[in-house]
């Protein structure tokens, strides 16, 4: 079988909406701790660290945004009041400082927020390329295992149904034996013959433990 590689999936359609692994709780189960290569553990780092990052970009934009919309509020405030001070301009420069420096860091963040997208698409098909190699390993181990288990049944099998056959024969002529023993002897004596024989078994056995 072709090694299943990242290049090998990234532009194929149908790896384009695979979900994030570390959000699915059945990939937990699929792969679990003892099953983990390396490999694994980093790219799940790596996909689960890109998330937090997301999410904290996220908030910061959400709340510089809402800072900013304050700051604005003020300077409007600040516009409709009669007051000419000294104090009034230095704090109205000031607000529309920070009114530009909330704007330069929003617009940071979200040309960061548009690069973590894809990048965490490719830490997760990383970590889908890495899952799935320890999957089909597994899958091929045992393919092989069950193989060679299915040649064992059938020769097992066979090798049964021929002891099956040999002691069907054997008590077949058991049962012959006997009857013409009984037929030529009597039941008494062959009752006898039987109580001789299980005690002569029985001695041979004490004496073999």
């Amino acid at each position: 079988m072709s090694e299943i590689t990242y290049e090998s999936i990234k532009d194929n359609d149908a790896f384009k909406n695979i979900p994030i692994l570390t959000l699915d709780e059945r990939w937990y189960h699929l792969i679990t701790e003892k099953v983990k290569t390396d490999e694994i553990r980093y790219w799940e780092k790596e996909v689960n660290e890109l998330l937090k990052k997301q999410g904290q970009v996220n908030n910061d934009i959400k709340e510089l945004k809402k800072l900013k919309q304050q700051l604005i509020q003020e300077v409007v405030d600040n516009m409709e009041d009669d007051d000419n001070s000294d104090k009034k301009k230095k704090n109205m420069n000031q607000s529309q400082r920070l009114i530009q420096e909330a704007k330069d860091k929003i617009a940071a963040l979200e040309d960061e927020s548009l690069d973590i997208p894809r990048e965490l698409a490719r830490a997760n098909q990383k970590l889908v390329v890495e899952t799935l190699k320890v999957c089909y390993d597994r899958l091929n181990t045992n393919k092989e295992d069950i193989q060679v288990l299915d040649k064992w049944i059938n020769a097992t099998r066979v090798k049964l149904k021929k002891n099956i056959l040999i002691k069907q024969d054997k008590e077949a002529v058991n049962e012959k034996v006997y009857s013409y023993m009984h037929d030529i002897f009597g039941a008494d004596a062959c009752t006898e013959l039987d109580r001789i024989n299980e005690n002569n078994e029985n001695n041979g056995n004490n004496m073999n433990n």
